[in-house]
């Protein structure tokens, strides 16, 4: 979780939990929410109503980034019907799907689209995929990268104990679990990272790929936005 500064020009991370059970997930949301408003940016998809196939915003994200070698999104509610069901779950606590709205929101992005746009990456690093080993090393470049180039972006992602705990964890005697843990509270940053984007530089410096009928991926842009001459 993170809150943003009054200046509007940088952000905390306050708050970090890798949780998998539905009644967790949306306890900690629920605990955490607070009274003026939030947004949830969810690296899964949330609106989906095709049975089989793909969305049109998954075809979207192919014809933009397949040259950067993501991974090819398929979503139909086959496949996706656990982030979907969370989805509406979220929505019946009254967060909004609509990215254009005020207050409570909840929008679906892609982190290995994310990377391509705020790392300057020709390809994403990867986590959760390949033996262990590869994995410790994989976590150790996308740590690195994140610290490093959100430390130099609008909003500036700000040191804090949270972030530092989770830059300087001990990979080499970490096990199978633990590096697990770490790479979903490291890509759930980065999906924090997106909904204070959203909040902060507002919807016109994001990019919107579908539309709120058929399902939609939401990503930043650049990581500082265009200097006016």
């Amino acid at each position: 979780m993170l809150i943003p500064s009054e200046d509007g020009k940088s952000v905390e991370l306050i708050e970090s939990a890798s949780l998998r059970a539905h009644e967790d997930i949306l306890g900690f949301i629920a605990r955490n929410r607070g009274r003026h408003g939030c947004i949830i940016a969810v690296n899964a998809p949330i609106m989906v109503e095709n049975v089989g196939g793909r969305r049109p915003c998954d075809a979207m994200l192919d014809e933009h980034f397949s040259s950067h070698h993501i991974d090819e999104y398929q979503v139909n509610t086959v496949n996706a019907s656990h982030p979907r069901t969370m989805g509406r779950a979220m929505m019946r606590m009254g967060f909004d799907p609509n990215p254009m709205g005020e207050g409570d929101r909840v929008v679906e992005t892609y982190n290995q689209a994310t990377q391509i746009m705020l790392f300057d990456l020709e390809r994403p690093v990867r986590l959760k995929s390949g033996p262990v080993g590869a994995r410790k090393d994989a976590v150790a470049r996308f740590r690195e990268t994140l610290h490093e180039k959100l430390g130099e972006a609008l909003p500036v992602l700000l040191d804090s104990p949270q972030l530092e705990e989770l830059i300087e964890a001990d990979l080499p005697s970490s096990n199978g679990s633990r590096v697990g843990a770490l790479e979903e509270r490291l890509e759930a940053t980065l999906c924090a990272y997106t909904a204070a984007f959203l909040d902060m530089r507002g919807p016109e410096d994001c990019a919107f790929l579908g539309d709120l009928r058929d399902g939609y991926v939401l990503l930043p842009t650049t990581r500082m936005p265009a200097v006016a001459e």
